[in-house]
C-alpha cells in the first residue's frame, strides 16, 4: 500500500497556495520585502561567504519546496557526524562540531583528522520555514503542558521539552530537528553562519559566533540586514489546508485521533496570536528503532527528534528528519520506539481507514 494516488490532489492545491505564499503586496513591512531579497539573494565570497564552511550560497538554496522559505529536496540533506564507538558509546563531538560542510571540504588539518575519526553519521533534511513566526509565539506553557518523560499515562509515549541555558536562564526550545533553538530570531543567526558562512552582529545569546576569522570584516551581515531576515521569516504565513469537503477527509481525522497520532502531533498550540493549528506538540520524541546509531546534544540524546508539524506535510516529501520515507504511508511505517504502538494501531485498522488517514494528511 502506498499514498501515491494522492499526489494529483497536493499538485491541484499548489498552485493556489504557491501563488499566495510567492506574492509579497505593497502593504507588506519594508522590512519584510528587503528580508526577502536578502533571502532569495546569492551571497558572493567578497561578502564572507564560505567561511568556516557552507552548505548553499543562499537560504533559498535550500528552502524552497514548494515556495520561497519551504522545505527543501533528498538531495539536500546536510550530514552530521561525530563517534559513538562503534555504538557502545558514549556519543562524543569531534573537533570543530557535527556539521560537515555539502559545499566546500574542510580544509584545516584538525577538521579533516576529525573527521577520519567518526564513525557515526547522520542525515538531516531541510524542514519547511513556513508558519515558524506563529510557532515562535507558542506559549512556553503550552509546550510544557504535554510533556510526560516519565510516561506517567502508560501509553508508551514519553515527550520531553528541550531546555536551552542562554545566560544563564533556561528556555525552551521549539525550533531545529532537536528543538535547539528557542526563538526564531536565533534561528537565523545560527542558519547564516552556519548554513552560509556569514557574520551577524552579536547579540549577547550565542547562536552564531560574531567572527569567522576571514579577510572580510565582521560582522559580514549589518544589524538591519539581520533584522530584516528575521523579519522576513516571522512574516511567512503557516500552510493553510485544502479544505476538502470529501467525507473521507473527515473520516481520516478521526482515525487520525483514535490510533493516537495526536498524542504528539497535538492539533493546536496557543500562543499570542491565538491557536496555532500546526499538529505538533514541539516535544523531543524518540521515534528511531532500538540500536539507533545517531547524534546526541546536551537535554537531546540519540534518537531524540522535536515532532515535525504536519500543517503543509503534502508538499515536504520526503519526510521523516533524514528523508528516509518518500511518502507519508512510508513515514508512518518508519515510526518506531515510542511510536510503535500507534503505528500498529494504524497499520490494523481496514484499508478504507488508512486511505482515508493519508487523504486527511493529503488536506493539511
Amino acid at each position: 500500500m502506498n499514498d501515491t494516488p494522492f499526489v494529483h490532489r497536493s499538485l491541484l492545491a499548489l498552485g493556489v497556495v504557491a501563488a499566495a505564499w510567492m506574492c509579497l503586496g505593497p502593504e507588506e513591512d519594508p522590512a519584510v520585502m528587503r528580508g526577502r531579497q536578502l533571502f532569495d539573494r546569492a551571497f558572493a565570497k567578497a561578502e564572507g561567504l564560505g567561511t568556516p564552511e557552507m552548505n548553499a550560497d543562499t537560504c533559498r538554496g535550500c528552502h524552497s519546496d514548494p515556495v520561497l522559505g519551504g522545505a527543501g529536496a533528498l538531495e539536500l540533506n546536510v550530514t552530521r557526524f561525530g563517534r559513538d564507538n562503534g555504538g557502545v558509546g558514549p556519543f562524543t563531538d569531534l573537533p570543530g562540531g557535527q556539521g560537515l560542510s555539502k559545499l566546500r571540504p574542510p580544509l584545516d588539518p584538525w577538521r579533516e583528522e576529525a573527521a577520519a575519526q567518526a564513525d557515526c553519521f547522520e542525515q538531516r533534511q531541510t524542514p519547511t520555514l513556513l508558519g515558524t513566526g506563529l510557532i515562535d509565539g507558542v506559549f512556553d506553557a503550552a509546550i510544557l503542558a504535554n510533556e510526560d518523560p516519565n510516561d506517567l499515562n502508560s501509553d508508551g509515549v514519553r515527550g520531553v521539552a528541550r531546555r536551552v541555558t542562554v545566560n544563564g536562564v533556561v528556555e525552551i526550545g521549539r525550533f531545529g530537528w532537536k528543538a535547539q533553538i528557542p526563538r526564531l530570531a536565533d534561528f537565523a543567526r545560527d542558519a547564516m553562519f552556519f548554513e552560509l558562512g556569514i557574520t551577524t552582529p552579536d547579540d549577547g545569546r550565542g547562536f552564531a559566533p560574531a567572527g569567522d576569522g576571514d579577510a572580510i570584516p565582521d560582522p559580514e551581515l549589518s544589524a538591519q540586514q539581520t533584522a530584516d531576515v528575521h523579519a522576513f521569516m516571522a512574516a511567512l504565513p503557516a500552510p493553510q489546508r485544502v479544505g476538502s469537503t470529501d467525507p473521507l477527509v473527515a473520516l481520516g481525522q478521526q482515525v487520525f485521533g483514535e490510533v493516537g497520532c495526536t498524542k504528539c502531533h497535538v492539533p493546536e498550540l496557543q500562543g499570542v496570536n491565538g491557536s496555532v493549528p500546526l499538529f505538533s506538540d514541539l516535544l523531543l520524541h524518540n521515534v528511531m528503532p532500538a540500536g539507533y546509531r545517531g547524534m546526541a546534544e546536551p537535554n537531546a540524546g540519540v534518537g531524540m527528534f522535536r515532532t515535525p508539524p504536519l500543517w503543509g506535510i503534502r508538499d515536504t516529501a520526503p519526510y521523516m528528519h533524514d528523508g528516509r520515507a518518500e511518502t507519508l504511508f512510508a513515514a508512518i511505517q518508519a515510526h518506531d520506539g515510542e511510536a510503535v504502538a500507534v503505528r500498529a494501531a494504524f497499520l490494523a485498522r481496514p484499508a478504507a481507514d488508512q486511505n482515508a488517514l493519508l487523504l486527511f494528511l493529503a488536506d493539511l
